[in-house]
């Protein structure tokens, strides 16, 4: 069986010209870029979109692109798909707070009861797919950069090494902001379960007062015999 090509090889071959070179780099990264939209987005359009914008620009800068530190071209097409997903946010309109029903609520809790220390995996994320949305707007509410190295982690599988070297800072000191970053995640995540449960008690409560406040209410009417 023949090896696999590296990134630094097929590089060097677009930039010589050789677009079936970038064919096997789009083969090779298209499902991570498209992963790490859809889990950003929550949309397959939108994620379809933001992956192919990203090779698109990837293509028209190639030739200029540089390893640095890294022999993997996917962190710099991690970035770009990054910006494009900022660009996307920014034009959209605030969805505001999430409400969560009884049941996405228990979803939620048991998300956090097996939640790993280090994190979740991408796969994890994919396969609860009713947590994405709550975990994305949870994100959303860290510092930018604990967003921004959670989301590089998480949703965009970056390796400590790659995120360190992205957002130039030490192994040390990303490993650092990513536990600061999951316990700030776990601190939304409880209060926005906790914020549902008494929501829904209070609803239940409502409901029982409605039903007997007209149980009290309630009149019988006798028609009157005809004489």
């Amino acid at each position: 069986m023949p090896l696999e090509e590296s990134d630094v090889a097929l590089v060097e071959r677009v930039k010589a010209g050789d677009l079936r070179a970038f064919e096997l780099l789009h083969r090779r990264y298209y499902p991570r870029i498209y992963r790490f939209a859809f889990l950003r987005l929550g949309n397959q359009e939108d994620a379809a979109d933001i992956a192919s914008n990203t090779f698109c620009k990837a293509l028209n800068r190639l030739h200029t692109f540089q390893f640095r530190r890294t022999n993997s071209v996917y962190p710099w097409l991690h970035q770009i798909a990054s910006n494009l997903v900022i660009d996307q946010v920014r034009d959209q309109p605030s969805g505001g707070m999430l409400s969560l029903d009884a049941q996405a609520a228990e979803d939620v809790d048991s998300f956090l009861d097996f939640l790993p220390a280090d994190g979740p995996s991408p796969q994890e994320l994919v396969e609860r797919a009713e947590v994405q949305e709550i975990v994305r707007l949870a994100i959303n509410q860290l510092p930018a950069d604990q967003g921004r190295a959670l989301a590089m982690r998480f949703l965009g599988d970056l390796s400590i090494r790659e995120i360190a070297h992205a957002m130039d800072r030490s192994e040390g000191a990303i490993k650092s902001l990513l536990h600061r970053a999951l316990e700030g995640m776990r601190t939304h995540l409880k209060s926005t379960v906790a914020a549902a449960r008494t929501e829904g008690a209070l609803q239940r409560q409502r409901g029982e007062t409605q039903k007997r406040e007209s149980h009290g209410t309630e009149v019988i009417h006798l028609r009157p015999r005809d004489s």
